[in-house]
């Protein structure tokens, strides 16, 4: 399991990167730098030196149950070299998972397996990571060479979720993260 630090970084910074994406108030000089969108992924970085951070970010290209109430939905996977960070999973629900609930995604025949950040409160509740950071490596050579990825949660209304991700354009975006972020 990521460290408590580690979990409040990435989700504090996934707030700043990603508040400006969808109508957030930071201004411009502190807003992430588009890379490229490559098919159904996109690539970022946000800051300079030791803070430089690169991103890259799908959204699912469907959501069920289709009438569920929900926020922003995406996943993402992140790379923080001046905290000797790559591969950082983490996704976005667009609820608050249930304190019961396990998320995972599969990709083929492969499975893993995330907490989420409901006991931290805050937006931390909207939040999951990847449970084992030795698994980052394989998840991301994962999605590089699968065609979909499904990820199920439970929300805190006892709702399962299962949102289809298309992994289409994924490998470009990791290839342009890695070079940007070395």
């Amino acid at each position: 399991m990521l460290t408590r630090t580690r979990l409040f970084a990435s989700a504090v910074a996934a707030v700043t990167l990603l508040a400006p994406l969808f109508g957030g108030a930071a201004g411009a000089a502190d807003a992430p730098k588009l890379l490229g969108k490559f098919d159904d992924w996109a690539a970022y970085t946000y800051g300079s030196g030791a803070d430089r951070i690169c991103y890259v970010l799908a959204e699912p290209k469907t959501q069920d149950p289709k009438g569920a109430k929900r926020g922003d939905v995406y996943f993402m996977v992140t790379h923080r070299p001046g905290r000797n960070i790559r591969n950082e999973i983490s996704l976005r629900s667009g609820y608050t998972f249930s304190p019961t609930s396990k998320p995972f995604a599969t990709i083929g025949k492969d499975k893993f397996q995330m907490f989420t950040g409901v006991s931290e409160g805050g937006e931390h509740q909207y939040w999951a990571w990847l449970d084992k950071t030795a698994d980052e490596a394989r998840m991301v050579k994962a999605i590089r060479g699968g065609s979909t990825m499904v990820v199920k949660g439970t929300s805190s209304r006892k709702t399962m979720t299962t949102d289809t991700y298309s992994l289409k354009g994924s490998g470009t975006a990791l290839a342009k993260i890695d070079d940007a972020c070395k």
